[in-house]
């Protein structure tokens, strides 16, 4: 309820005097904007969640190279975030089975909450590579930050809906907690796992 209370404090300090001083316009604006984005993404996450509850999210199977796909979220970002610093190791055409629009959704969300909670001049590291798993060849995304790192208590809870650190819930890029849920079950649909290793101060 947070964005839309903000929403209409500002709706109701344009309506007593904002609308006669540019200042307090503008200010209101800006922050409409801001929440009203904020409300948007929350809207789409719970809409995903709500069709995945329901099966109702078909997935489009397909082989693809799951590289390709971590190249362009890569580009992506390094192309409009210019206060981090990117590396990338890729193996080579690793092909999986997937649904690309998913496993890139998925790969979105995984760098976003690095780049939210890693400091400016940060590194942020994007990898896949292929090792041995229990029913033969996995192939493996890693997503490695300098950020502020999850505490251990909090590290069972993360993929929770709406389950946020104390840390986040403090910084104004805290989202609805809602990001990792989607992911997981991305991931889960795939027939894949999560391994998480994070230490605070150090990264994720």
């Amino acid at each position: 309820r947070t964005p839309i209370a903000v929403i209409q404090g500002y709706v109701n300090l344009l309506d007593r005097w904002g609308k006669h001083d540019p200042k307090a316009m503008q200010e209101s604006i800006d922050a409409i904007k801001g929440e009203a984005a904020a409300m948007k993404e929350l809207v789409e996450q719970l809409l995903f969640l709500a069709r995945g509850d329901n099966a109702g999210i078909h997935l489009e199977m397909e082989a693809l190279d799951l590289s390709a796909l971590a190249q362009e979220v890569f580009s992506e970002t390094q192309m409009i975030d210019k206060t981090h610093r990117f590396t990338q190791s890729l193996a080579p055409k690793l092909y999986i089975t997937g649904d690309s629009g998913l496993i890139k959704q998925l790969l979105r969300i995984l760098v976003d909450n690095s780049v939210k909670y890693t400091p400016e001049g940060g590194r942020i590291r994007l990898s896949t590579a292929v090792r041995p798993g229990e029913r033969g060849e996995e192939a493996v995304v890693t997503v490695q930050d300098e950020g502020s790192g999850i505490p251990a208590q909090s590290l069972p809870h993360i993929f929770e809906r709406f389950y946020r650190t104390d840390q986040s819930r403090a910084r104004k890029t805290g989202g609805a907690g809602l990001g990792l849920s989607i992911a997981k079950w991305i991931v889960e649909r795939h027939g894949g796992h999560f391994e998480v290793l994070s230490r605070e101060q150090i990264g994720t």
